[in-house]
């Protein structure tokens, strides 16, 4: 029996019990109404012999009546008494005996024991609320595994993610004195990133750029990044235009999946003449802070991913003050609490505003600016990377012009 329909008899049977006693007090009461009716009747007109044995008889029969109405009454309290208590050992035997149980059995699973089984006991109510808990403390039991399984697992890779780390690091290479290079990439989580850069000797008076930005954040586009990098560094140093480079890059990564992408801005700077070759492909434009403007260095080319593509390479010039700023969009399109986005003009008078002898202390003003403005764990990895040729003193704001 279900405890409602448990509940639902016991109140039914003490609502009989009262309405069974109300209707014997209220036919006994009725009774004695006529009885004194009766007496008085016969006091008002007179007692004869006969009369005077009916009155006696009367109160007799009234003395009666106001026994059994006591006992009546009295039966009836007795009776819903006796209900009350079956009620109170209804509800303690079919709720609360079997809820303290549950709840006991919770207590027990809080303290640390978390295989001990909640039993599922009572009416059906209540064995339904605890299979459900039960249920409950076998899911939870089954993340709280897979989760100590996950930590064991990035245990065990910590190291391979830590080489990852540190082979994502672009190498030093030497420059002539009147030019200078800096970057920084500044991961969304963890200590790798779905960005990276490189700085890579092409010949004895080339340098190569590339920075690329996988689509996501972690160990899997970390290492896709890796190849990538690696791709474009052995394609610029077998002569390759940085057209060519991204092309052929694409075509040895013939695995990407239906949903990576990769964006990424290739560039060869002539370190005698100052000439730039760059290649965008679907990259944010990279910054060319010249004289008295910033040119934005379009995309010559879409996004890399599952579709084919062509990518062309433009030319430029760096020119002495001159400085080209490569970044990814993570840098840009953050917000602050009020949904700001950090945006390109912050960055062009961040950038284009300062001496080409500071290119480590902008880039890390730089990382230091939007952290100072969205204060918090990045969305996206950031990475921005700067060349400078020759001294330039600081100047007012510059305007963009694309």
């Amino acid at each position: 029996m279900t405890l409602r329909r448990r509940f639902f008899f016991v109140f039914a049977l003490y609502f009989a019990i009262v309405l069974a006693g109300s209707g014997l007090v209220v036919r006994q009461v009725q009774l004695r109404d006529n009885l004194i009716d009766r007496e008085e009747q016969l006091l008002a007109d007179g007692l004869d012999r006969g009369e005077q044995d009916e009155f006696e008889a009367a109160q007799a029969r009234l003395h009666e009546l106001r026994n059994e109405l006591n006992g009546i009454v009295a039966g009836t309290l007795a009776a819903a008494l006796l209900a009350t208590v079956w009620a109170a050992f209804g509800l303690r035997r079919w709720v609360l005996r079997p809820l303290d149980r549950i709840g006991g059995a919770i207590r027990t699973v809080r303290t640390g024991a978390r295989y001990t089984t909640v039993p599922t006991t009572g009416p059906p109510e209540i064995a339904r609320l605890a299979s459900d808990v039960e249920n409950l403390r076998r899911l939870l039991n089954r993340e709280i595994l897979e989760a100590v399984r996950a930590r064991e697992a990035v245990e065990e890779s910590a190291n391979v993610v830590l080489s990852l780390q540190s082979q994502l690091e672009p190498e030093d290479e030497p420059l002539p004195d009147d030019w200078t290079v800096a970057g920084q990439v500044e991961p969304a989580e963890g200590v790798v990133a779905g960005d990276c850069y490189d700085v890579v000797r092409v010949s004895a008076s080339q340098l190569g750029l590339v920075v690329v930005d996988i689509s996501g954040h972690g160990a899997v586009p970390g290492i896709l990044a890796l190849r990538c990098r690696e791709l474009l560094r052995a394609a610029l140093r077998n002569g390759l235009d940085p057209g060519a480079s991204v092309q052929w890059a694409r075509e040895q990564l013939d695995d990407l999946g239906d949903e990576t992408f990769l964006s990424a801005f290739v560039a060869v700077a002539d370190l005698a003449t100052g000439g730039l070759r760059y290649a965008n492909a679907g990259h944010p434009p990279a910054l060319l802070c010249a004289e008295e403007e910033a040119v934005e260095l379009m995309p010559t080319g879409p996004i890399v991913g599952p579709v084919d593509g062509t990518w062309t390479t433009a030319h430029t010039t760096i020119t002495t003050g001159d400085t080209l700023a490569i970044y990814t969009d993570g840098l840009i399109e953050v917000r602050n609490d009020r949904r700001e986005e950090f945006g390109l003009d912050r960055l062009v008078e961040l950038v284009c505003g300062a001496s080409c002898d500071e290119a480590e202390a902008i880039v890390k003003r730089a990382l230091d600016e939007i952290t100072g403005f969205a204060p918090g764990r990045l969305r996206d990895d950031a990475t921005i990377v700067l060349l400078c040729r020759g001294p330039r003193a600081d100047r007012p704001p510059v305007k963009r012009r694309p």
